[in-house]
């Protein structure tokens, strides 16, 4: 797998921009992986045995302009991964995931094209923790968890209706503190995939589109879920956030702005009780820093956070939030968070939004 990392690096050289005339409308193909768990705690010797395949079959569109967004990340593909995953220990067992994925190319010539891919989906982890019988594994603590991947990929191209992939990749598979133990579990490969493009290839779309008016617009919402603290098998506890948001489109591609997050979080009671204190209100309050990235309906929000009230000063005095937002018309969101202190998880986030101006 040497191989596929140095022909992944060799095409950011190789790779220039060409003029794209045609494109193929879809195609389906298949990758190997081959990997390692990379080791962000001291007591993970035990679920490290061996190194981690993993077989992929995949069902891609490949976008040509039609809408806006399309040429405006130079006529990306998306589509729908299943990935089948050995972490090669009884203790961790194999994982299923389902990946949709968007795919945004970097460079592009005529043999050869630079990509990065981004997916996030659900994954079955057959072997979870369990306090009787499989303690060891205390990373992974539900048998259902959210799964993301990033990949840098080069697409050969040696004939016009088949490409070959090889790739570097990340994957991170956790539950979002839904559940305790829930340190995650994240694995670092390369890989090398073959595709075969389908039906007739159409013209590329290069006309232009109006251009975007750049508003300042309020966006109210409201989102939460439960979570869990330790010690493991304790209750599950409310958390929640109503944020105000101000966004200006300032690109086709992204907005900016900032919020003001109230955050409710019934652990903080409990945890505030193990240290032998107490607080009166299980309440954060926070201001961020907001990034948000278009795919047409779709939007990827990421928010860097400071507390200005913080009881205790529990998990330090800056979070982070991630998530997926998809605009079902002009003034109403649905959408799902994961909010998070560094690489650690703090609760999900599902919920709406409504944007007041």
């Amino acid at each position: 797998m040497k191989a596929c990392f140095v022909l992944t690096i060799l095409s950011l050289i190789c790779a220039q921009s060409f003029a794209q005339m045609s494109v193929y409308p879809s195609a389906f193909g298949m990758r190997y992986h081959y990997g390692f768990v990379v080791k962000h705690k001291k007591d993970m010797d035990a679920l490290i045995s061996g190194h981690i395949p993993a077989f992929e079959l995949y069902y891609r569109f490949n976008y040509s302009g039609v809408k806006e967004w399309e040429k405006f990340f130079n006529y990306p593909n998306a589509g729908v991964a299943l990935q089948l995953l050995n972490f090669n220990n009884s203790k961790m067992g194999l994982a299923y995931s389902l990946l949709p994925y968007v795919s945004f190319p970097l460079r592009k010539s005529r043999w050869v094209e630079l990509h990065f891919r981004t997916a996030a989906g659900l994954a079955y982890i057959t072997q979870k923790f369990d306090l009787d019988i499989n303690r060891k594994n205390g990373v992974i603590s539900s048998s259902l968890n959210g799964s993301v991947q990033f990949m840098l990929q080069a697409n050969w191209k040696p004939i016009p209706q088949m490409e070959i992939h090889t790739g570097i990749s990340f994957s991170h598979f956790s539950n979002g503190a839904f559940k305790m133990p829930n340190a995650g579990i994240n694995i670092a490969g390369a890989n090398i995939g073959l595709n075969f493009n389908l039906k007739q290839a159409v013209r590329v779309n290069h006309n232009s589109f109006p251009v975007l008016t750049k508003q300042v617009r309020l966006l109210a919402s409201i989102a939460g879920f439960v979570k869990e603290i330790k010690p493991v098998g304790g209750p599950k506890y409310v958390a929640s956030t109503i944020s105000l948001s101000a966004l200006k489109r300032f690109s086709p591609k992204s907005s900016w702005g900032g919020a003001v997050d109230f955050m409710y979080d019934a652990s903080l009671s409990s945890r505030a009780r193990q240290q032998m204190d107490e607080i009166k209100m299980p309440i954060r309050i926070g201001a961020a820093i907001c990034y948000e990235l278009h795919l047409n309906k779709i939007s990827i929000p990421i928010q860097q956070g400071f507390y200005a009230l913080n009881p205790l000063q529990l998990d330090g005095w800056i979070y982070q939030r991630i998530g997926v937002r998809y605009h079902v018309n002009k003034k109403w969101v649905v959408q799902m968070n994961v909010k998070a202190h560094f690489a650690k998880a703090d609760y999900l986030e599902a919920g709406f939004g409504y944007f007041i101006k």
